[in-house]
């Protein structure tokens, strides 16, 4: 009787770290304008400095919207894009903190944060027909309604490439390393 009771304690325990952990705001809204809606629990219309949290669908109607999280990184959505935040995970140590993104359509421009929080090789941006590995720190992704992906690698301000980015699907892998290079992606 006593296992079962310590057992039933350390259950409960774990499930209020895992409601803990993914409830504490990895983010928040810095940019919108036009409709706009958070999914979680529930539909939450879109505010300015509302918190995002692991797990959130973020959707634009006819709006914008832009997300800044805790290590600066940002994506700025166009009309009618839908993202999910599959794993946001930040620790002091760059090699343990870890962002992935679904963008399920729309167009959304990325730009990785300045403090180098997130270690590159850990952030990982998947559509339904490829997944773009961040090497750069500035690109967009558009997802059309058949689920094609294109990704356009933009320059610094003085024209220089931004970095590199990978694009990969099951033909393969594209590199992008030089302004405005850009791949499609299609699904089978």
């Amino acid at each position: 009787r006593l296992h079962l009771l310590a057992l039933m304690a350390l259950f409960a325990l774990l499930s209020q770290t895992q409601e803990i952990h993914s409830s504490v705001d990895i983010g928040s809204i810095s940019e919108l304008r036009g409709n706009a809606q958070v999914l979680r629990d529930k539909t939450y219309g879109a505010e300015l400095d509302f918190g995002i949290l692991s797990y959130d669908k973020v959707e634009t109607a006819n709006g914008r919207m832009g997300i800044t999280f805790i290590d600066e990184t940002q994506i700025r959505l166009t009309e009618n894009s839908k993202v999910l935040i599959d794993e946001f995970i930040f620790d002091p140590d760059p090699d343990k903190s870890k962002m992935a993104l679904t963008f399920a359509k729309g167009t959304a421009r990325f730009v990785t944060g300045k403090l180098n929080k997130i270690s590159k090789k850990n952030i990982k941006i998947r559509t339904n027909s490829a997944v773009v590995g961040i090497r750069g720190s500035d690109f967009t992704i558009t997802v059309d309604e058949l689920g094609r992906s294109l990704v356009i690698l933009l320059p610094n301000i003085d024209g220089t490439s931004s970095g590199e980015i990978t694009v990969e699907t099951a033909m393969g892998l594209v590199v992008l390393n030089k302004p405005y290079q850009s791949t499609v992606a299609s699904v089978f």
